[in-house]
């Protein structure tokens, strides 16, 4: 157990969305963390499922799908090592807004959305940093949606 938390915490290093916890609050957060290889095809969630947890990417590689109108799968984004992916499952209990899947052979850390609620009652400090992240993640996300509709109503 505790050499598996020592790999977490060595894959928790190089996650910049984590860089903002010190020594103390990633300690706490490894205890609510986990740990997965996925295989490249697996399907990590569907568009329209609930989603209740948060994926961050220590290797590998990810790429979120959506449906167009048409019925057709669009590729949104694909990330990497560092990248985080599924934020807003702790925040609501709407259904998942695309489709993961792994393309690239993963190792990821998760954490759901009742081990957050568990860190939100215990460390509330420790939560509101995540959140903060979390909606930092959501507005860059917005931000480039933004130019990108920008660029595809442009009639110039």
């Amino acid at each position: 157990m505790k050499k598996d938390l020592e790999y977490i915490q060595s894959i928790i290093d190089d996650i910049p969305q984590l860089q903002y916890l010190d020594k103390t609050e990633l300690n706490v957060l490894v205890q609510y963390i986990s740990y997965e290889r996925i295989n490249k095809g697996t399907v990590l969630f569907k568009e329209g499922t609930i989603g209740k947890t948060l994926y961050f990417i220590g290797v590998g590689k990810v790429e979120i799908k959506k449906e167009s109108l048409s019925g057709n799968q669009a590729v949104l984004a694909q990330y990497g090592k560092g990248a985080s992916i599924g934020e807003m499952s702790l925040l609501d209990e709407a259904p998942r807004s695309a489709t993961a899947t792994v393309v690239e052979d993963a190792e990821l850390l998760m954490l759901n959305k009742n081990e957050f609620d568990e860190i939100l009652d215990k460390y509330p400090w420790i939560g509101i940093k995540i959140l903060k992240n979390i909606a930092k993640q959501i507005s860059m996300r917005l931000r480039h949606t933004s130019g990108r509709f920008a660029d595809v109503f442009d009639t110039r």
